[in-house]
């Protein structure tokens, strides 16, 4: 029901901004793809070798001549993952997440062409696997049906449409229902297990930059 209610309330925005000639001057929409790399701090697997993908779309609110709102609707992976090393002592570990993700980012525009953003994320989790030696782990702790994260990132326009983007995205809470299971080590304000993100996207607005 959130999920559907969020997709209701992106797909609003993209209405206003087509029907308004006005208020389409302050507008902008676009769709983003890319890739991420990702860990997860608290489950002794350090390091981001846990690959994958994101992809959706986004609204912008132009607000003045530096700043602007972007909400984004968009599917992406996280995770972690261990591959088979002398350091892992011959086990393996997969944690794959899927989730819908709600970021609302202020952005603050520099020499026309670059600019910072930062803002917080919801992330509404639509799937997962977990495997430990190729095999269900014997127990495990149930994972949050709603978590929430922020991100900080960099972007600049390569064209007038054509934008590249990094980001780091991590969570403000915890990803599992249990925060003290297994001897998670503490993170920000809890015991718990914390998605660790960087990402790479080109984002292609529909309407052109004027430099």
């Amino acid at each position: 029901m959130k999920l559907i209610l969020t997709g209701i309330v992106f797909l609003l925005l993209l209405l206003v901004m087509a029907s308004s000639s006005l208020q389409a001057q302050r507008f902008n929409a676009g769709l983003m793809l890319g890739g991420v790399t990702s860990q997860v701090d608290g489950d002794t697997y350090d390091g981001y070798h846990k690959w994958g993908y994101l992809g959706g779309g986004y609204v912008t609110l132009q607000i003045s001549p530096h700043s602007s709102f972007q909400m984004e609707l968009e599917y992406i992976q996280k995770g972690s993952r261990r591959n088979d090393t002398t350091v892992s002592g011959g086990n393996t570990y997969l944690l794959r997440l899927h989730y819908i993700e709600v970021p609302i980012l202020y952005q603050y525009t520099f020499k026309k062409r670059f600019y910072f953003e930062a803002g917080p994320v919801a992330d509404v989790t639509i799937g997962s696997l977990e495997l430990l030696n190729e095999a269900a782990p014997p127990e495990t702790v149930p994972l949050r049906p709603v978590t929430f994260a922020g991100i900080f990132g960099f972007g600049a326009y390569l064209t007038n449409h054509l934008r590249i983007n990094i980001r780091s995205n991590y969570s403000l809470n915890s990803i599992r229902s249990k925060n003290n299971y297994g001897g998670y080590r503490r993170m920000l304000f809890e015991t718990g297990q914390y998605n660790n993100v960087l990402s790479l996207a080109l984002l292609w607005d529909f309407k052109a930059k004027e430099f």
